[in-house]
């Protein structure tokens, strides 16, 4: 794959993000820097990145497509309430399967992130 500024522009955002953002916020971020790209072309680099192995793209159910440039082994958690995904620890393990070779994992967790828990905890508290 050839050296891109948008390529490498898009790559950034989402490397330094640990939001695992949608299109719209990685455009909103590049067009920052280059505000003259088109949804068009984040669209098309965000391809070629997953394509390359260089990111990850998060099938979440309803949600937006997102994205992801830690490629370490690691699981997901999606708070179903607010829609934050959070990033959690997974040391690789040797997975016997007897159906082949595992190459690699995919988790995703859903359920309530600690922030939204104690916001509805307070809530109850007051009797809202």
């Amino acid at each position: 794959m050839r050296y891109s500024k948008q390529r490498e522009a898009v790559y950034q955002v989402l490397k330094n993000t640990h939001c695992h953002p949608d299109v719209s916020y990685i455009y909103n971020e590049v067009r920052k820097q280059m505000p003259s790209i088109s949804l068009g072309t984040v669209y098309r680099n965000l391809s070629e990145l997953c394509c390359c192995g260089r990111i990850k793209r998060l099938g979440l159910e309803n949600s937006a497509e997102r994205f992801d440039a830690n490629m370490d082994n690691h699981a997901h958690f999606v708070c179903t309430s607010c829609g934050n995904v959070y990033d959690i620890d997974c040391p690789p393990a040797h997975i016997k399967c007897s159906c082949g070779d595992v190459q690699r994992t995919e988790v995703i967790l859903y359920g309530s992130c600690n922030e939204c828990v104690g916001s509805f905890s307070d809530k109850n508290k007051k009797g809202e």
